[in-house]
């Protein structure tokens, strides 16, 4: 059974109750798409489209890092395959690494 205060509870405090959904936003900012301008949105009135819209550039940035990380982890073992250690300037023994594979 409810008590009075689990029934004023908002939808969007129960789900940010978990601890992996804390991270709701109060407003998501939908782009301009296929004619409509760009808005921000409250996340407790926001629809379905309105939420998929918002993670698009969302998605883009989230690729845009992880390919930052895949660069940077290859430098590393391109560097280490070179034999490079921690005080070595990492471009370098990469770029030595690359001639050593041509």
């Amino acid at each position: 059974m409810f008590t009075s205060s689990a029934k004023n509870t908002s939808p969007l405090k129960k789900l940010r109750q978990s601890s992996w959904l804390k991270e709701i936003p109060d407003c998501i900012d939908t782009p301009a798409i296929g004619g409509r301008l760009a808005r921000s949105v409250p996340i407790e009135s926001a629809t379905l489209d309105q939420i998929a819209f918002a993670l698009l550039p969302l998605e883009q940035h989230r690729r845009d890092i992880g390919k930052r990380i895949m660069a940077l982890q290859e430098v590393i073992s391109m560097a280490r395959r070179q034999g490079a250690l921690g005080a070595e300037i990492a471009i370098i023994a990469a770029s030595k690494d690359m001639e050593a594979h041509k």
